[in-house]
């Protein structure tokens, strides 16, 4: 069997060098891809005028690997990244015009997973995660030049925004399909949970900056990725 992931192929012949160089090890290594959907829309003043941002939907790809701790319980230690870039929009102007600020989430996460009974007839184990996460939210340098020469909201220009670090928590939760005595294929849906980013930016104005984004809240980044599961030890 040959697991193909963005150009790197991974044979049967390899994962058995893998077993190899840890023989004693328990554990299951994964590689998951899909998309996400961010839910943090904010509306806010910034020079009498009614500003809105929102996030766009986005790719992900998480790796990780879990530990198990008997037959229910097992941690997983994972790691996941992907686009959700940032709109924002002035309201009172005729027509709109939505500014796009690229950003990149991160986000390392340790998590319990509560596993099922397999349901036998048809090979499938749902399980359910609740775990730590830190999370990151970084505009890319395309998006901080562009702040700094076009501005933020009402301010036209040298307004410098940064990467957001945030800790938070996951939960979710999905079903394993085993398809051979190694691989399972694995659908994951889970939530990072931490608070509003806002890159930067005061919430009231400063002498530092004349830029503002008060905005407070919860950003919910729901991810729904799919992917393959291979257990490295004994059977």
């Amino acid at each position: 069997m040959v697991l193909s992931v963005g150009g790197l192929s991974i044979g049967a012949g390899q994962c058995r060098d893998f077993r190899d160089l840890l023989p004693g090890a328990q554990l299951d290594i994964f590689g998951l891809a899909g998309g996400s959907t961010l839910v943090d829309a904010q509306d806010w003043l910034s020079a009498g005028n009614l500003f809105h941002s929102r996030f766009a939907p986005g790719t992900k790809f998480m790796i990780g690997a879990d530990v198990p701790y008997g037959k229910v319980i097992s941690i997983e230690t994972s790691f996941t990244m992907g686009p959700n870039n940032m709109i924002v929009t002035n309201t009172d102007q005729n027509p709109r015009q939505e500014i796009l600020y690229r950003t990149r989430f991160y986000s390392g996460s340790a998590s319990v997973l509560v596993h099922a009974p397999v349901v036998r007839r048809f090979h499938f184990q749902p399980y359910a995660e609740l775990g730590m996460a830190y999370d990151r939210y970084s505009p890319t340098d395309q998006a901080v030049s562009y702040a700094y020469n076009h501005g933020f909201a009402a301010v036209a220009t040298q307004v410098d925004i940064n990467h957001n670090d945030k800790f938070g928590f996951t939960v979710g939760g999905g079903l394993d399909h085993k398809i051979s005595k190694r691989w399972k294929f694995r659908i994951d849906l889970r939530d990072h949970i931490c608070g509003s980013p806002a890159f930067g930016l005061p919430y009231v104005s400063t002498t530092d900056s004349a830029a503002t984004y008060p905005v407070r809240g919860r950003a919910n980044n729901i991810e729904y990725t799919a992917g393959f599961i291979y257990h490295l030890g004994k059977l």
